[in-house]
């Protein structure tokens, strides 16, 4: 198989933050005992990019989950947050 390179994956994870924060999160499933979506015999984190650069480990979105909509209210414009005078004009 082909060499993985950072640049496969961060078309799939976008940011290089949001690429090691994806990437440590799958590798600690796979040390875990996950199930590998695909065939390897790398290391759990090249297996994990590999994974990434491929599509199969993607970010969960609060807007794709099922019932993630009654999950979330909105906030009023009026709500005061404790500190909110220090950012007052």
């Amino acid at each position: 198989m082909a060499r993985i390179t950072i640049e496969d994956s961060l078309k799939v994870a976008k940011t290089r933050f949001g690429l090691v924060s994806l990437a440590s999160k799958r590798a600690r499933q796979l040390l875990k005992g996950s199930r590998p979506l695909l065939e390897s015999k790398n290391r759990e984190i090249v297996l994990a990019l590999r994974e990434i650069a491929a599509g199969k480990v993607v970010y969960a979105h609060p807007e794709f989950l099922n019932g993630s909509q009654e999950d979330f209210k909105p906030i009023p414009d009026n709500t005061e947050f404790i500190g909110d005078e220090e950012y007052l004009e």
